[in-house]
């Protein structure tokens, strides 16, 4: 299994990249591995920003599932702020990560702002990401992605809701890159421009203010009805990726419509997800 220095991504000569590390944030970092019959925290390293926390309740024998929170403990995002969590799953290993609270990109005049998760996933490994809303208040500029390196028969399932704007103002910039990788390509690799006017395009957000989705990969799915919308039969959507995934996708006016559109499918993909991991099946 990759080691979590792997994640990274820096372009540039070693000394350039090594001189940039040090004058970032430190990163909040995780690793789950193998112990005798079941798993366990190899590393759970707090970041400048964000601490990891296992939480209770997520191992049954012979279940190989590890669930932690993420605590925030510095206020963000400001400008200038690069926040950067790094997740290493070991081989048939389930790993859920819970967003306990949302974020918000507080206005920074413009100022750019960095949110990154990096994770590597062994052979057969599972990873939950369940996040809460990321709100992108008017005088943000941020730049949001997602990185999950798959390894063989490793699967992933991803909950994000983006909100633009506060409730009652405009959204700063905000671009959202998702990359989505295993052994034989990417499963998905989406980067959402949502910078000036281009939110507005037709085909793009309209008058719509908050995009929620949740993302399979490596793995299919059972839709929740025949035609893949919601189970509201409201603005949902589920599109199949050509590789083994799917996302479902609902753009609404507030998070909470959103949720109520999205939230039943990610919950019965999970629990698809979960009971594939207890009986070996994929």
């Amino acid at each position: 299994m990759k080691t979590l220095s792997a994640t990274s991504t820096e372009p540039g000569p070693a000394s350039t990249r090594a001189d940039a590390a040090q004058s970032r944030p430190r990163p909040a970092r995780i690793a789950v591995e193998r112990s005798g019959g079941g798993a366990r925290f190899a590393l759970l390293d707090q970041g400048h920003y964000l601490a990891p926390r296992p939480v209770a309740g997520g191992s049954v024998p012979g279940a190989l599932h590890l669930r932690v929170a993420l605590i925030g403990i510095h206020m963000m995002l400001l400008g200038g702020d690069d926040v950067r969590i790094e997740i290493a799953v070991g081989a048939g290993i389930t790993l859920e990560v819970i967003e306990p609270a949302g974020m918000v990109a507080y206005d920074a005049e413009g100022r750019p702002s960095s949110w990154t998760l990096d994770a590597v996933l062994g052979e057969g490994a599972v990873l939950i990401w369940e996040g809460a809303p990321f709100v992108a208040a008017a005088g943000s500029n941020v730049l949001r992605e997602t990185r999950v390196q798959l390894g063989t028969d490793a699967r992933v399932l991803l909950r994000e809701t983006l909100v633009l704007g506060r409730s009652g103002e405009e959204a700063g910039p905000l671009r959202s890159r998702t990359r989505l990788t295993g052994p034989a390509g990417d499963y998905l690799y989406e980067d959402l421009d949502l910078h000036g006017p281009r939110h507005r395009a037709v085909g793009v957000l309209g008058a719509s203010k908050v995009l929620a989705s949740a993302t399979a990969a490596g793995w299919r799915p059972q839709s929740l009805s025949p035609d893949g919308a919601g189970p509201g039969g409201g603005s949902a959507r589920r599109l199949d990726l050509a590789a083994e995934g799917a996302v479902i996708r609902a753009l609404a006016g507030t998070a909470h419509e959103a949720a109520r559109e999205t939230d039943p499918v990610y919950r019965s993909w999970k629990e698809q997800l979960i009971g594939q991991t207890r009986t070996g099946t994929i």
